[in-house]
């Protein structure tokens, strides 16, 4: 489980470059709360999604350990 403090951890912060996060606000989500908690299915329907973006983010949660609690999230919702 995700403590509250790291829901509120910025892209930047996590060390994701600012092209990453740059897209990342056009899609909505501003810290990793807002990537834990959207709707799958809406962000892919964005017109500014892309799945290299999305591969980076997997890539990115992967990393921090914390790709299977975003497949929870997400897949079971």
């Amino acid at each position: 489980m995700l403590e509250n403090a790291k829901l509120k951890f910025t892209f930047l912060k996590l060390g994701m470059a600012g092209e990453f996060t740059e897209r990342a606000e056009k899609l909505g989500l501003f810290n990793l709360g807002d990537l834990m908690s959207v709707n799958l299915a809406k962000l892919k329907a964005h017109r500014d999604f892309n799945y290299m973006w999305y591969a980076e983010m997997l890539t990115m949660l992967k990393n921090h350990g914390l790709l299977n609690e975003f497949q929870k999230r997400t897949l079971e919702a």
